[in-house]
């Protein structure tokens, strides 16, 4: 009972901290000193976690295990004799609430060192040693509950709050975006479009509200924030309208890629980040796309959602991005089919079914779909729309906006874009704002269209060259470079299922060759039944050439003599 009534007084009295400080604190007192990766205890545990227990995503349990094994002994390999250091093993839960941790997260800190310890327990006779885990893991079990009653009664009070004071709306969350809009437009302006030096301070807002748009705008975890790449940017596609970007790596329980789909006046502020801002914070070789003022991947999306609510004047009331997302999920459920609820399941990348059901995710027009969809949400569509704050070049507050623009003048592969005399004639502004914006998107689909033709294999400069070539295109055309540098090669699971490769395999009649079943790891192959120049020699050009294992051109009757191109 002492101990018990001991943990309620420390849990009780810690003081509400930022999540800045809190970091801060953590770092003061040691707190996230973890022991080497390669430990036996903890290479063993996550094993178990990955295999046994089937949890993917386990790093973040592994790490607060292994803080608690470096407190707990300061050096040397972590081995169990914490288990009779009880005072410690108090003093390190006192010392997590003391730096301002909440009752859940410490509650989560003791759930992780107890599946740990059974871990343990599994891996020994029960013994002696499976005795005294047990009644570690016991002791863990009494000092949790105090916690667990602080966290109910914490999770009680903010239900109550909702109540009375109303749950922040998706209208309410996204006010911060509506008060700096102006602003955010201003240094957009004078950096993008009249190429004016703008200061540190406002290059560092102008991310914020970058970041903030994905959260509070794309109902975006901060975890998807901090680990877009430039890669995925660089590799965004242009789909009905919206540039679709898809962020692979994003420490959350989903398993799924995270896909948005930006407007394209968005399109146009995360590019005046990447070609404005972004070089001048590269310090290495980091390729996250938001970077920190020391070069670094960013440590927490909602950190810096929380100093632009701060910059703004506006008081912050909870409106993060878990907020936004339950305020959309309320909308959501009373107003939206089951399908549409599954695709914005997916878009927000929730940790449900769709996750793992990878072939039922929606593709790329029902991803832009989804995100015109939660455009409307009732409070948020009015707020596309502002006044004219500013009439400078930037702006996009004209009587019209781009999608207007959009309609009058489509965006096509092959189009020629509109002069100045026909945007004046249909009403829209003289600068070339939509002009470039129009010629942006033209360029994304050539791109695009180049991309299409090389799936399998990586083309050479050459090969591209004479595509452009042929299509005709003299202007506002990709280079080759630029392909090679964007080309990925298909997914494993694509070159499987395409049907072209299949039919080739199923109905090739060549003489001489024949498809051989190896072990289970190397599979199904191609072997020469025949001398392999007289079992190549019924193949033609264009289907040697699907293959990737460096032809032997002396195999060709003659027609190596048009092969010349390959070696470039």
């Amino acid at each position: 009972m002492p101990l018990a009534c001991f943990v309620v007084f420390k849990v009780l009295h810690f003081q509400s901290r930022s999540m800045g400080t809190v970091r801060e604190a953590m770092q003061a007192g040691g707190m996230y000193e973890k022991c080497p990766p390669e430990s036996k205890l903890l290479v063993g545990f996550k094993d178990h976690l990955i295999g046994a227990l089937q949890v993917q995503n386990c790093q973040q349990e592994v790490d607060n295990v292994s803080r608690f094994l470096r407190y707990m002994q300061p050096e040397g390999e972590p081995n169990l004799e914490f288990m009779t250091k009880t005072t410690e093993t108090m003093d390190y839960m006192s010392a997590l609430s003391n730096s301002g941790l909440s009752a859940a997260t410490i509650l989560n800190y003791m759930k992780n060192i107890i599946r740990f310890l059974q871990y343990v327990k599994g891996s020994v006779d029960m013994n002696e040693d499976g005795i005294k885990i047990q009644k570690y893991i016991d002791f863990l079990k009494t000092m949790r509950k105090p916690v667990a009653r602080k966290h109910s009664g914490n999770a009680c009070s903010t239900r109550s709050d909702r109540v009375v004071d109303g749950m922040p709306t998706v209208h309410d969350c996204n006010l911060v975006l509506r008060s700096g809009k102006k602003r955010f437009l201003d240094i957009y302006n004078r950096m993008a479009i009249s190429k004016i030096v703008v200061s540190p301070t406002e290059k560092t807002w102008y991310r914020y509200y970058c970041e903030a748009v994905m959260m509070l705008r794309h109902f975006q975890r901060p975890a998807a924030v901090e680990g877009m790449t430039v890669r995925e940017w660089v590799n965004r596609k242009l789909t009905d309208g919206r540039y679709l970007i898809g962020i692979k790596n994003h420490k959350s329980g989903a398993t799924h890629v995270a896909t948005i789909a930006l407007t394209l006046e968005e399109e146009a502020w995360y590019q005046g980040y990447y070609e404005c801002i972004r070089p001048e914070f590269v310090r290495g070789e980091c390729d996250c796309f938001f970077l920190s003022a020391r070069g670094t991947q960013i440590t927490s999306g909602s950190s810096d959602l929380l100093r632009l609510h701060e910059s703004c004047g506006i008081d912050h009331g909870g409106c993060t991005s878990g907020q936004v997302r339950r305020a959309a999920d309320t909308l959501v459920a009373t107003s939206f089919t089951e399908t549409q609820k599954q695709n914005v399941a997916a878009y927000m990348c929730r940790s449900d079914l769709m996750a793992d059901t990878h072939y039922r995710r929606p593709g790329p027009s029902a991803i832009v779909a989804t995100a015109v969809l939660l455009d409307a949400l009732p409070g948020f569509t009015p707020e596309r729309r502002l006044p004219a704050q500013t009439d400078s070049p930037g702006s996009c507050m004209s009587g019209k906006e781009f999608s207007d623009f959009q309609q009058t003048f489509p965006v096509s592969r092959d189009g020629q874009p509109p002069t100045k005399k026909q945007r004046v004639e249909a009403g829209f502004p003289e600068n070339r704002v939509y002009y470039d914006r129009w010629r942006k998107g033209q360029y994304a689909d050539r791109q695009e269209h180049l991309l299409s033709y090389f799936t399998y294999l990586k083309p050479s400069g050459g090969r591209i060259e004479r595509l452009i070539s042929k299509e005709g295109w003299t202007s506002n055309c990709p280079k080759a470079q630029d392909i090679l540098d964007m080309w990925t090669p298909a997914l494993k699971y694509a070159i499987e299922s395409d049907q072209n490769i299949l039919n080739s395999c199923s109905l090739q009649k060549w003489k001489g060759l024949a498809i051989k079943s190896f072990d289970g790891q190397k599979g199904e192959g191609v072997i020469a039944t025949t001398h392999f120049t007289e079992a190549t020699r019924d193949i033609k050009v264009d289907t040697e050439l699907k293959f990737n294992y460096g032809v032997n051109r002396t195999s060709f009757r003659g027609e190596a003599l048009h092969l010349d191109w390959l070696d470039e």
